[in-house]
């Protein structure tokens, strides 16, 4: 039966290991002891500043990669938006149509008025598109292009002669016919002014720059007699359009009796005006009363 090795008890002097095959022993001392302790205190200090390093070495990549990299390669690779695409960004919410396919829009869409009442600014241009050769605001684009389709196929054409007007183009014209006053009746600049405001409405105060009126082609005088106007007269409210400028209504619109100016409301608003026999203004009045 083999001896049993008797157990070596390491004292905290400098000691004897058994560490060979053979039972060799070798002498450690106890500066070696120390010197041993501290470079594993080096080597776990080393650790623990390498991982300090490293963490934050990673924390600046994240941080220049967050505020830097990531914000430049969208940039990058970002694509432009379409004209049709800004469209729809910039505009309203989109509308819901009706039993013939046409939009509905709300009373401030519909409704939105330029006159002296509500004037408009210097800078107000709406989103336009071209329809039978002049621009009008495109919303009611589809709503014209029905009413020219549907008077076509009743025999008769459509002809626009104007559509949008801006700012500065009414100030022109309310200046021409004030100039032309001025020579033919010998009145003072602000008479005038005064005598034009009955026959061309002021810079802001046109209907026309809301995008929402075109003027068909015809004299004003004799339009009434027309097939066209009787045919409009019979069926434009259900596209959603009406008279501007109806007759007996000046003093209300400010402006003189124009037949040939039609202008867009919407189906629901044309049908209420014309059973109560009511232009733009008294509709507005009588819808802010209810």
């Amino acid at each position: 039966m083999a001896r049993k090795r008797k157990k070596v008890i390491l004292e905290r002097t400098d000691h004897l290991l058994d560490l060979s095959a053979a039972g060799r022993n070798l002498f450690v001392s106890r500066d070696k002891q120390i010197q041993s302790l501290q470079a594993k205190r080096i080597k776990l200090w080393m650790r623990v500043v390498m991982t300090l390093v490293i963490l934050i070495v990673s924390a600046a990549g994240i941080a220049l990669a967050a505020y830097y990299i990531i914000p430049w390669m969208r940039s990058e690779i970002t694509i432009e938006p379409s004209p049709s695409d800004v469209s729809f960004a910039s505009s309203e919410a989109l509308p819901e149509y009706d039993s013939m396919g046409l939009p509905i829009y709300s009373e401030d869409v519909c409704l939105f008025v330029v006159n002296e009442k509500y004037p408009a600014e210097e800078d107000f241009v709406p989103e336009l598109t071209t329809v039978g050769g002049v621009q009008v605001d495109s919303r009611i684009a589809s709503a014209l292009r029905f009413l020219v389709s549907a008077a076509k196929e009743d025999g008769l054409a459509l002809t626009f002669t104007e559509g949008y007007v801006s700012y500065a183009e009414q100030a022109k014209r309310f200046q021409d016919v004030a100039d032309k006053l001025a020579n033919e009746r010998g009145l003072t600049t602000v008479m005038a002014k005064t005598e034009a405001k009955s026959q061309e409405p002021q810079p802001g105060e046109s209907d026309f720059q809301s995008g929402m009126c075109v003027r068909l082609d015809g004299d004003p005088k004799t339009f009434e007699s027309s097939r066209t106007y009787s045919w409009l007269k019979a069926n434009m409210g259900k596209y959603g359009f009406i008279f501007r400028y109806p007759a007996y209504k000046n003093d209300v619109t400010g402006v003189e009796a124009d037949p040939t100016v039609i202008r867009y409301v919407g189906s629901a608003s044309a049908t209420a005006m014309q059973q109560r026999g009511l232009c733009l203004e008294e509709y507005i009045s009588y819808l802010n009363s209810q």
